[in-house]
């Protein structure tokens, strides 16, 4: 009795099958003359309407992706573009490989193709230790591609367009950085105000323009100066402190006979309103005179 109700629930599935089949609807016209399956929208047909803000932003992307700052020729052979002037085109094409170099030692965070599947991106390195640079090597599959590339770093983030043809191509993009070009203005600026500070004296005078050619002889006191030198106009004779431990006379020599000289004493200086060429400094008279004679030599 159960093997005929088993037969019987069989025999029912089979004859419904038929009908269940007739159901489905061919894929094409050729079988049944069913209609054909619709193509697939990859891009909506629905217009987005931008308010006044929201074009004016586009409006703005687009200068500067249509910006007509130019690239130049790197040393390197590759096409360099000032960074931030404007968007970079990287062109390829599907039998060569390009490849974009960035700045030395910066590293990469993450990088986004907007057609991952048909542009292969790889990361290499050129160099090591701190002078490693990170190159990526982009190639296309096909040619007539458009998509964008962006490049996150630990430094900036790049925005650059990839392009595909049929023989044109690129073999490295790369970049200027205005911030070498800043931080190249600012050690030269640096390297200036250090040779500056270390030739300018306390008096603010340059070492540059002043004539130290003088020799001193004599006596050896404690109040002996320790340079003597002229700007071509006025005669310095600088001591140890602005208060030496007595104030010697000064007086020009020449044809045999000692001629006082008047002088200004500013900080830690005698200051003659002429060139002196032989001038002597006293202290004292008779046989308890310190003497130092100054004398200038010819040539700087």
């Amino acid at each position: 009795m159960k093997n005929q109700f088993w037969a019987l629930g069989a025999l029912m599935t089979i004859l419904a099958l038929p009908a269940f089949a007739q159901q489905v609807p061919a894929l094409d016209g050729s079988a049944g003359g069913g209609a054909a399956l619709p193509a697939v929208q990859m891009i909506s047909n629905t217009p987005v309407l931008l308010d006044a803000k929201e074009a004016h932003g586009i409006k703005l992307a687009n200068q500067w992706k249509q910006h007509p700052d130019k690239p130049v020729r790197g040393n390197d052979g590759s096409v360099k573009y000032l960074f931030g002037a404007t968007l970079p085109t990287l062109a390829c094409t599907p039998l060569q490989v390009c490849s974009i170099k960035l700045q030395q030692g910066e590293i990469v965070n993450d990088v986004h193709a907007g057609d991952a599947v048909r542009w292969k991106i790889t990361p290499a390195t050129e160099g090591n230790g701190a002078g490693e640079t990170t190159v990526l090597i982009v190639k296309p599959t096909d040619a007539g591609l458009v998509t964008n590339l962006i490049i996150t770093t630990d430094r900036r983030i790049y925005t650059i367009k990839l392009a595909s043809t049929r023989k044109d191509w690129m073999p490295v993009l790369s970049f200027d950085y205005p911030e070498d070009v800043n931080r190249a203005w600012a050690t030269y600026y640096e390297k200036r105000s250090r040779q500056a500070l270390g030739n300018t004296m306390t008096s603010g005078q340059n070492v540059a323009n002043l004539d130290f050619n003088f020799s001193m002889s004599g006596d050896n006191p404690s109040w002996k100066p320790v340079r003597v030198y002229t700007d071509g106009v006025k005669t310095y004779i600088q001591f140890t402190s602005a208060s030496p431990s007595e104030s010697p006379a000064l007086v020009a020599l020449g044809g045999g006979k000692e001629e006082l000289v008047n002088y200004r004493m500013i900080g830690d200086r005698y200051v003659v309103d002429k060139v002196l060429d032989h001038a002597a400094l006293i202290v004292g008279v008779g046989s308890a005179q310190t003497k130092v004679e100054i004398n200038r030599t010819r040539g700087r």
